[in-house]
């Protein structure tokens, strides 16, 4: 128990000497985690650290002393007691009758460990050497504190937190209006500014909070409390709130901060029609290959790739992809463009299932034609990460599993792609089908694709929020190879030349996930999620889609503007900034012909601004 205490502290230290920002986020209640159905409940465990207690000094070992308090007097581990022994007696300046004696300030310690009765504590600060007999003690006057908001969001319930604290009258907190003018214009929130903030207000504690939206209406509240002096960490509260059953009435609330003064929504304007494709494009990708300044569409038919560009007549070749794939030899299942390679042009980047076996493979323009310059094998996929820029990441392939192993970020080093550092994911994000967005948060937020196409958003490697509303994508369907006896029985045929399918098999299918885009569209420095959401008919399936532009509000995925009426099926999505311009929205669309018609596969683009 003392080692998993001390474990505690030490993670307590490591997480002040980074930041205080971050904190572990979860949608289940972990061990170690209360739950509250009041903010007086809350309040009630943070002065658990406070007791009004007072005790001998039994023992003295050097600097370690066992004090006469324990559990029964309330007392925790990591709290500061002080101590004193009397001084001289104190004398009634007419009757001369004892009244009193003079305290005399020994030091300070903290609590290492917790019996029934008794306590170690070890000395932290000597005035005088300690000795049996002495007084240990938590000042029976009020706490000074500071509720420090590490997140500007649920001020209501931080503001309901400090009246429940003042109604204790074990405390005295620092009004909200202060500490928002403290506060004002400093962005670190490190142990200096908690050494500067007890030294501005004479504090004794300050408790930094955050509060995320958690499941079924829950909050996830953590509380760190610091001792103000030296920003040595006292202790971390964990609870779910669940106010929803008793609903609080926190008054008149005044929020810490001004509200978020949102830019205006997006104008979507402009569209621009392309022409017919005379093939049928599954997935594309938009970017001046060459270095020219015209823009290039790649294009990938589920076999083969081709790079076109648009004319006033309409579509025109460029390149195709060389090679006699069959559509049952060759599946192209994912497709990404940019430069990762760090030499001014973008790459094409593939994956592809071929021969029973995943590959992903590089092009580059080079001297006037498109040159594979590499081959990795398992997945490989371009991520923008707001910290990073364009990296790549990659995944090993298994034929049973298919997606196996922890993803890679990889690097360009003497002419190939080499796997580098872990890139781990949540439990049950894939490679595909997730983007990392800037959002206005400590740190960038990862909002996935689930498989029923609801929408997660994960903070620090956590679920903090799931989507009610579904966000149906195109993305790719991807028959698992065969093994075990299967496999050797289709290798057999192969070698005799049998191309005749195997049947009696139930083959399983992997879903690859579509697209999902990250851009701060209106330059306000918060990044805004962008997907398709494809909708129809039960029976007939997808008969028109949207474009959707989703805003973190800090509890919640809203929907701030979307391109609708799409007349047709999104198979895929692309958003370009060139410098100087508006963003653009570039969807891959299927439109269905009807009885007399067939299918017209179109790229639509729309001026988003």
């Amino acid at each position: 128990m003392r080692g998993n205490v001390r474990m505690k502290k030490i993670l307590m230290l490591f997480l002040l000497a980074t930041s205080l920002v971050t904190v572990a986020i979860a949608v289940e209640k972990p061990l170690g985690v209360s739950e509250f159905t009041s903010l007086g409940e809350l309040a009630s465990a943070i002065s658990s650290y406070f007791p009004k207690v007072q005790g001998e000094v039994t023992e003295v070992r050097k600097d370690r002393l066992t004090v006469a308090l324990g559990v029964k007097d309330g007392l925790k581990y990591g709290v500061t007691l002080t101590l004193w022994r009397d001084g001289k007696e104190i004398l009634h300046p007419v009757t001369g009758a004892v009244i009193g004696r003079v305290e005399e300030e020994v030091g300070e310690a903290e609590v290492l460990g917790v019996g029934e009765k008794t306590s170690t504590v070890v000395v932290l600060k000597k005035l005088k050497d300690p000795k049996p007999g002495d007084k240990a003690r938590i000042t029976p006057k009020k706490i000074n504190l500071a509720l420090l908001p590490l997140r500007a969001e649920q001020m209501d319930i931080i503001q309901g937190l400090a009246e429940r604290l003042n109604d204790l009258n074990r405390f005295s907190v620092l009004e909200n209006e202060k500490v928002a003018v403290f506060l004002k214009d400093r962005k670190q929130r490190d142990s200096s500014l908690i050494k500067e903030m007890g030294s501005a207000f004479g504090l004794d504690v300050v408790a930094a909070i955050e509060i995320y939206p958690s499941e079924k209406g829950k909050l996830l509240a953590t509380v760190k409390m610091f001792y103000a002096d030296d920003a040595r960490p006292l202790d971390t509260i964990t609870a779910l709130l669940d106010l929803t059953s008793k609903r609080e009435s926190l008054g008149e609330v005044k929020p810490f901060f001004a509200p978020f003064k949102e830019a205006k929504a997006p104008v979507v304007e402009d569209k621009n029609v392309s022409g017919k494709l005379p093939f049928d494009a599954q997935l594309f990708a938009v970017a001046d290959l060459d270095g020219t300044g015209a823009l290039k569409y790649v294009f990938s038919d589920g076999v083969k790739l081709s790079v076109y560009r648009q004319e006033g007549s309409g579509w025109s070749v460029e390149w195709t992809e060389p090679g006699s794939f069959g559509a049952n030899e060759s599946q192209i299942i994912n497709l990404d463009v940019a430069d990762i390679n760090g030499n001014g042009r973008p790459e094409i980047i593939a994956t592809a299932m071929r021969s029973e076996k995943v590959i992903s493979y590089v092009l580059e323009f080079q001297d006037g034609a498109y040159k594979r310059i590499a081959e990795v094998p398992g997945f490989l996929r371009v991520l923008k990460d707001p910290r990073k820029g364009n990296i790549l990441i990659g995944q090993s392939y298994d034929p049973g599993k298919f997606f196996t192993g922890t993803p890679r970020q990889y690097a360009w080093s003497d002419g190939k792609y080499v796997p580098g550092s872990e890139y781990p994911l949540p439990k049950g994000v894939s490679l595909y089908g997730f983007v990392m967005a800037d959002m206005g948060e400590d740190q960038p937020f990862l909002v996935a694709q689930y498989d029923n196409d609801q929408l997660g958003v994960y903070a620090h490697g956590d679920a903090i929020w799931k989507s009610e509303e579904k966000y149906p994508t195109a993305g790719v369907s991807v028959v698992k190879p065969l093994t075990g006896i299967d496999a050797v029985t289709l290798r057999g045929a192969a070698e005799l030349g049998d191309k005749r399918e195997l049947t009696g098999i139930d083959r399983e299918k992997v879903r690859i996930k579509g697209r999902i885009l990250a851009l701060d569209v209106t330059g306000n420095g918060r990044e805004e999620v962008v997907l398709q959401k494809n909708s129809g008919g039960i029976l007939s399936g997808p008969k028109e889609a949207a474009i959707v532009g989703l805003r973190w509000t800090g509890a919640r995925l809203d929907q701030r503007w979307n391109i609708k009426d799409i007349p047709g099926i999104v198979r895929d999505v692309q958003i370009l900034r060139q410098q100087g311009e508006s963003a653009r929205v570039y969807a891959l669309v299927n439109i269905p012909g009807g009885l007399f018609k067939s299918d017209k596969i179109q790229v639509l683009s729309y001026t988003v601004k």
